[in-house]
């Protein structure tokens, strides 16, 4: 019998494995250029959903002050590891995305990277997201975001199947896309070693999709300008077949 655990509790023991193909050193250098394009200077950054620390200490190595949140403390924990490895300071909190407090704007940019802001699965949820992320930013503060597509997850997600089979754990990676709803879930199952046996751990993932119409309704309703929706690492606008979009905006005055 499994035990169904939150969103990247269990997943954290294996996430840096399950995705050592992701080019870090590419988001980072997309960023970069992004916050050279706008010629914004930020010094302060703030990393929302940062995970492991993977994309925030590749930033952090540019000279960025890094700070990070994440939901799953088990991923935050990995980001300290690897932060402290790498001889870098990273300020790190716990603190579900949906639920941010910034006492004061202090950030001159926040990012929320790698299809994480699609975890929230609600309009209301999500103007309320942003209302949060514009009061922890100063005047002109930049937030940079990407979305999944539909294209994406019909492509290379619904009723598809991945397992992998690794020294310490396995995992089944079973997904199904509801149309009407535009909702994607996703079982993750893992079989984690465990001294001298495995244990079986579930979590559930649930992704909303939405349209860049709607996310520009939803940043103009919270105080943003939205500057840009490029396809993923490019300066080029967004098309149907675009797989990932980037979205820069700013605050208002």
């Amino acid at each position: 019998m499994s035990d169904m655990a939150h969103p990247y509790t269990k997943f954290a023991a294996a996430y840096d494995q399950m995705m050592e193909n992701v080019d870090y050193d590419r988001w980072a250098d997309y960023i970069d250029r992004l916050f050279s394009f706008y010629n914004h200077h930020p010094k302060r950054v703030l990393d929302i959903a940062c995970g492991t620390g993977s994309a925030t200490i590749k930033l952090a190595e540019k000279g960025y002050q890094m700070s990070g949140t994440d939901r799953a403390l088990e991923m935050l924990i990995w980001a300290r590891e690897k932060a402290e490895k790498n001889k870098l300071h990273l300020t790190l909190w716990q603190q579900d995305m949906r639920y941010l407090s910034i006492k004061k704007p202090y950030y001159d940019a926040a990012l929320c990277l790698y299809d994480s802001i699609n975890y929230i699965t609600t309009e209301e949820e999500m103007l309320e997201f942003f209302h949060r992320v514009n009061e922890a930013l100063r005047p002109k503060g930049m937030f940079i975001f990407d979305v999944t597509t539909e294209h994406n997850i019909v492509k290379h997600f619904h009723r598809q199947t991945f397992a992998e089979s690794y020294d310490d754990f396995s995992y089944i990676w079973r997904n199904l896309y509801f149309h009407q709803e535009k909702v994607c879930k996703t079982i993750l199952t893992f079989f984690l070693k465990e001294d001298d046996h495995y244990g079986k751990y579930e979590e559930l993932h649930i992704q909303k999709i939405y349209s860049i119409k709607q996310m520009k309704k939803m940043l103009d309703d919270s105080g943003f300008k939205l500057l840009s929706s490029f396809d993923a690492f490019t300066f080029n606008r967004w098309g149907r077949t675009s797989e990932r979009i980037n979205l820069t905006a700013v605050k208002n005055d």
